[in-house]
């Protein structure tokens, strides 16, 4: 594999979903934070990583998470 052929993993926040759920930072942040205790039970999709207590998420799975919420209307 060449290096043109590597595609970076592209990280987003907190701040990032919350803009495009119409939310705000702490909400999403805080849920992040919950989906990662085990035995978690709700819809938040789990974060996949965690920067400085900070909770990440895969760009492209985040965007999936998004647009199956907004189609359930929430």
């Amino acid at each position: 594999m060449t290096k043109e052929e590597v595609k970076p993993l592209e990280l987003v926040g907190a701040a990032w979903i919350a803009e495009r759920l119409g939310t705000t930072q702490q909400n999403i942040s805080l849920a992040g934070k919950r989906a990662l205790k085990p035995g978690y039970r709700g819809d938040m999709v789990r974060p996949d990583a965690v920067n400085e207590g900070r909770p990440l998420w895969i760009k492209e799975k985040a965007e999936k998470w998004i647009s199956e919420r907004k189609g359930r209307g929430k």
